[in-house]
């Protein structure tokens, strides 16, 4: 409650005191009313938009996890692979951030990133992972990468499927971008051996004379075939002539 009422208000009131006031006004209306908010805690973070947002998600994911897990050991498919990009989303968000946030002094949600680091760098926690999400250990784009730390994730499989498809199969956009990227080399390759080299012009002669050759295969091809016709006719109506000599 605490979480989503402070994100609420800190949206609402962006770039400005006001949400002091609230949280003034708040804890009055509460104190007057425990009865009806005995079974609320409602913090107030003291903490900028920006801070809050890192702060919220790292909380958000660890107390979500475990309903999270239960999806994902289900294996069932409209579950499993969505859950499972979402672990690896949240594992690359803390990476993102961890750098950043050294010291309770430092930052404002240094708390969560130790209850995060905390959960996710044991053994077990990490294996169910890997294995029911079939992912696997990677570097991070940003962040440390040390052993003993929560580990960025990606798929398993071909290395160039993955430099296909990136760490996120499902994402069309990412796909046709990676077989651009690779393909265009490619064929600039094939072009300059084509045009500008002798194995280019080899290769133009042989297209040249197979060309040839099939033209005048075609035109052989042809010519035959109107010889056997003429051939046919002309033995049609030397039949027809002795039909009509003998009838006579």
């Amino acid at each position: 409650m605490s979480h989503w009422l402070y994100d609420k208000v800190v949206s609402i009131t962006q770039g400005t005191n006001l949400f002091i006031n609230f949280y003034a006004a708040l804890l009055i209306f509460s104190s007057t009313n425990k009865e009806k908010f005995k079974n609320c805690t409602l913090k107030d973070f003291k903490v900028d938009k920006e801070a809050f947002h890192k702060k919220h998600i790292l909380y958000e994911f660890l107390e979500s996890y475990d309903d999270m897990k239960k999806k994902i050991e289900s294996q069932i498919e409209l579950y499993t692979p969505l859950y499972c990009k979402h672990v690896k989303e949240n594992f690359r968000f803390y990476n993102d951030v961890k750098d950043q946030c050294t010291s309770e002094a430092s930052c404002d949600y240094f708390k969560e990133l130790n209850e995060f680091k905390t959960k996710f760098i044991q053994e077990n926690v990490l294996n169910f992972i890997y294995d029911k999400c079939k992912y696997k250990k990677s570097s991070c784009k940003y962040g440390s990468n040390t052993d003993n730390d929560v580990p960025c994730l990606r798929a398993k499989g071909s290395p160039f499927i993955l430099l296909l498809l990136g760490n996120d199969p499902d994402d069309i956009v990412n796909i046709l971008l990676n077989v651009t990227i690779i393909s265009v080399p490619i064929l600039a390759i094939f072009l300059i051996l084509f045009k500008f080299t002798p194995f280019g012009s080899k290769l133009s002669r042989l297209k040249a004379k197979l060309q040839k050759n099939g033209h005048k295969k075609k035109e052989e091809n042809i010519e035959d075939y109107m010889n056997n016709y003429a051939a046919y006719v002309d033995n049609v109506m030397k039949n027809r002539v002795n039909v009509s000599y003998h009838a006579s």
